[in-house]
């Protein structure tokens, strides 16, 4: 029997938190208004309340009891300004680390993914589709599976895995599919000023691995059904402004018939009654909705999965899978768990699915490594960020070459790695890099990424202070060998160069000016030359990380640490690790969640962990 389980499961949520007092003290200050503390006093609900409950402030009351709302996350800070959305996790990377959560706890890699589902109504751009664009960040260019970008809000979720399972079984040779919901909400209420949409909506993402699998029994979604209610489609969606808009008492009366209608229907086709359902996960709209179906439907409260809203709020279409996913985390969905989840909102779409949960997940098919078969050549490989990119490579199963000076660091990498290939070379005569280019073309038909971390910065002093040799060493070091060595590897790079560039060509650093000139040489030279590299497959990535703890940094003090990132607008050091694997990553993939890219010609300019303000890029 062919079933189709939820193999993994994943969120992710904004990184501001927003309590029910920050929201009341922004209808203190006035931010807000709609809030009359007067009239939630007067209600004898809340006199009977306060009787057990003495300390729950009429605000809160409201908010939290009434509402079902304690806190929310959002991707900016509260109130959401539209500047603050400018430069911000957009949609897209908080889906991606949803996702990311998804296949770690699945055991299934982006490799093995059929078919990419994803679905919002706040994308970060109009095209090419926010699943396409997620895609991006998780395989190689060569990776062909379809996907799929669905504009839904509250049953986004809900309608792409009824697609997603008729996808699987349209298509035999098809094992796994990604379903994904993301939404920032908060970007929809930048001009709003009453204060229940601030109390409801949160911003989060959630993701599925929906997998095929052959059982002895009915197991994982056993029915799914969608609806559209046209009496809805005027009274919530978001404007061609980007505002949301909503008319409270239309959507409360209509969302709770539809829910009632769809529940009984998955129920009746399952051929279940709701003493028989284990949970019951609704969209997470509100406990004035809710309550009222659980009142309809008979739903007890300790069946009734309401602990998402209270936490992150109402994230539309991600609701059902951030529940899905905090349940799964605290190891409450128990193997033959039947479960009833229903969603409706925007548009009037609505629906629901039965989901029964599978006595074990699929046994996970071994990962292929990143980039087994590949081999990638590092210069600069002993250096503090080098030795973190050979490990990237080496723990994604490459072969990896790499140029050395130092015996002694060599020994250490020679002991982590046994199979590395080392060459070396002291780069100060041209003579010697040929020489250097010529071993390596004895040694490998191809390189398929080829890495420059090398470099030296020289003393960090006034310019007044540093000799002319030492000036041309510099440069001969961070611009002439990089040249040259990519001159001579040319006819045997296959796919990506990476060249190490650096924040200071933003913001001159104290004393680096000859560094900053041969970087910045070197940044014109491989611009220029990117259209060339193109036209044999090849992708140029010009890498500028901020300031990271290791490299120039060892030269300078705590206070010109400081300083050199307050220019650059870098908010803390980053981590060489973290820089390693993005840098890694880039060689193969065309996004990288946590960077900003522009492009140069064809190549791509990728800045890690810093902003320039002044409009130089």
């Amino acid at each position: 029997m062919e079933n189709y389980i939820f193999s993994g499961i994943g969120h992710a949520v904004g990184r501001y938190k927003v309590s029910n007092d920050d929201i009341f003290q922004a209808t203190q200050k006035g931010l807000l208004s709609g809030f009359d503390a007067d009239k939630v006093l007067q209600s004898k609900n809340y006199q009977a309340f306060l009787a057990s409950n003495p300390d729950v402030s009429p605000f809160d009351y409201f908010a939290k009891y009434k509402m079902g709302f304690e806190y929310r996350q959002t991707v900016v800070p509260f109130p959401p300004k539209k500047k603050h959305h400018l430069r911000t996790e957009t949609s897209t990377e908080m889906a991606v680390r949803a996702i990311e959560d998804a296949f770690l706890d699945s055991g299934i890699g982006a490799s093995q993914i059929d078919a990419w589902f994803v679905s919002t109504v706040s994308p970060h751009e109009q095209a090419p589709g926010i699943a396409a664009t997620i895609k991006t960040y998780f395989v190689d260019k060569y990776n062909l599976s379809p996907t799929f970008t669905l504009t839904s809000g509250c049953s986004g979720f809900n309608l792409n895995l009824e697609r997603a399972v008729e996808y699987l079984q349209t298509h035999p040779n098809a094992q796994h599919v990604l379903v994904a919901h993301t939404e920032t909400m908060s970007s929809f209420l930048t001009e709003k000023s009453k204060f229940v949409s601030f109390v409801t909506f949160g911003d989060g993402a959630g993701a599925i691995v929906l997998s095929k699998v052959e059982g002895i029994e009915k197991e994982g979604v056993v029915a799914i059904e969608n609806f559209q209610d046209l009496k809805m489609i005027d009274y919530v969606g978001v404007d061609k402004l980007w505002n949301l808009y909503m008319g409270e008492s239309i959507i409360k009366d209509r969302a709770i018939e539809n829910l009632i209608q769809t529940s009984r229907s998955i129920l009746s086709k399952v051929d279940r009654s709701i003493e028989q359902i284990d949970m019951v996960i609704p969209h997470q709209t509100g406990n004035s909705i809710l309550l009222e179906v659980a009142k309809v439907l008979h739903i007890p409260s300790d069946k009734l999965y309401l602990e998402a809203q209270r936490q992150f709020g109402n994230v539309s279409g991600s609701t059902v899978l951030l529940s899905l996913s905090l349940i799964n985390k605290s190891k409450g969905l128990k193997p033959g768990m039947q479960i009833l989840s229903a969603a409706a909102g925007v548009g009037g779409k609505y629906g629901a699915f039965y989901y029964k949960v599978p006595q074990q997940k699929p046994q996970a098919v071994p990962i292929t490594l990143d980039l087994e078969g590949k081999t990638a050549l590092v210069l600069g490989a002993t250096g503090g960020l080098g030795q973190d990119i050979v490990n990237q490579l080496h723990l994604r199963g490459a072969q990896v070459l790499i140029q050395y000076r130092n015996e002694d660091k060599l020994k250490t990498l020679k002991a982590q790695f046994k199979d590395i290939v080392a060459f070396k070379a002291n780069f100060d005569s041209e003579k010697e890099v040929i020489s250097f280019c010529n071993s390596v073309k004895e040694s490998v038909q191809k390189i398929d990424f080829l890495v420059f971390a090398s470099g030296q910065s020289g003393p960090l002093s006034s310019p007044i202070d540093v000799s002319q040799s030492v000036m041309e060493s510099v440069y001969q070091i961070n611009f002439e060998v990089p040249v040259l060595v990519y001159q001579n590897l040319f006819e045997i790079l296959t796919e990506t160069v990476l060249i190490l560039g650096s924040a200071a060509e933003d913001a001159m650093f104290s004393g680096s000016s000859a560094y900053v000139a041969a970087k910045r040489a070197l940044h014109g030279y491989f611009a220029g030359a990117s259209w060339e590299a193109h036209s044999k497959g090849l992708q140029l990535v010009y890498y500028m990380p901020g300031v990271v703890d290791t490299g120039m940094t060892d030269q300078l003090n705590e206070k010109q640490v400081f300083m050199a990132m307050q220019q650059i607008n870098q908010s803390k050091l980053l981590n060489k690790t973290d820089v390693a694997q993005r840098v890694v990553q880039s060689l193969y993939h065309i996004k990288v969640r946590g960077v900003d890219d522009t492009f140069e010609n064809i190549m791509t300019v990728r800045r890690d962990a810093y902003e320039v303000t002044d409009g130089r890029w």
